[in-house]
């Protein structure tokens, strides 16, 4: 049984987790709407995920968002998955529902609200670039607000056609693959969006995508995962040629701020949020 006495906490669990922005965004969150909960942020080594999983449920975390390397291994030590975890294969964030730890993937939730505040993506083409886990995600949030086709254009050919199939698997969409090189003819007239959802944006943000340049166009939703930058090539192309943007810092936001509605059961200013999420980032 729970005291009413005690300060709730939630935590991140993530390794490296030095530099992560996650803490400052939650405690400004919480200090902004008059929560008293605790936010702490725990570096865990791999070996010791199952130590740290025993440890939150005996220490009664509210609460836990989930970085990397453990966002594909974690889902062992929990006792449900929600349908957008399942469907993704990874859990970004735990919510305790009365004993049980329950994963979720809110990174779905939150890229299907922001490529529907862009416009209705219903039966309108979609590219990722990437087939690794935030490829997937963003696949899975696609299907669900109802894109098809999806293109999956990776250079992996084991695991990019076998992202195709669990598109088609779990969705209605329908999705195929084809092989990423130099200037790929990835976008199309009927593209509506284009997700770079690999890591180069992160570790070489000024690297060229294969990708031919003169097929962005107005009409284009251009998304990119990166959060710890200001641009990347990618949106820099994409600002030049009039596409409508998601950056991977809005990204970032809105899926931590689902996580700490969960949590709390109070939405915090995304606003407020990205101001913290700049500052802390420096960008």
């Amino acid at each position: 049984m729970r005291s009413d006495s005690l300060i709730e906490k939630c935590c991140l669990i993530a390794n490296p987790a030095a530099g992560n922005p996650t803490q400052y965004l939650v405690e400004q969150a919480l200090d902004r709407n008059s929560i008293d909960w605790r936010f702490m942020t725990f570096e865990v080594e791999p070996d010791h995920l199952g130590d740290a999983m025993r440890g939150i449920r005996a220490l009664g975390f509210r609460g836990v968002k989930i970085g990397e390397p453990f966002q594909t291994v974690v889902a062992e030590h929990v006792d449900e998955s929600t349908e957008s975890a399942q469907k993704s294969g990874s859990i970004n964030c735990i919510n305790s529902v009365g004993e049980k730890l329950v994963g979720d993937n809110t990174v779905v939730t939150a890229f299907a609200k922001l490529i529907r505040q862009q416009f209705d993506p219903v039966a309108k083409a979609a590219t990722i670039i990437g087939s690794g886990r935030m490829a997937q995600s963003i696949a899975m949030a696609l299907a669900a607000v109802g894109s098809t086709p999806i293109t999956i254009a990776s250079r992996n050919a084991t695991i990019g056609p076998q992202l195709v199939e669990a598109i088609q698997q779990q969705s209605s969409a329908t999705a195929s693959y084809v092989p990423l090189g130099t200037e790929s003819k990835i976008v199309t007239s009927e593209t509506a969006v284009l997700v770079n959802a690999t890591s180069l944006g992160s570790t070489k943000p000024e690297a060229k995508l294969p990708i031919d340049v003169n097929s962005l166009g107005p009409k284009l939703v251009v998304a990119e995962v990166a959060y710890n930058v200001g641009r990347t090539w990618l949106t820099a192309q994409a600002a030049q040629k009039g596409c409508r943007i998601i950056d991977g810092l809005s990204l970032y936001v809105e899926q931590t701020a689902l996580a700490l509605q969960a949590w709390t059961g109070v939405m915090p200013d995304t606003v407020a949020m990205r101001e913290a999420a700049e500052e802390f980032l420096g960008i």
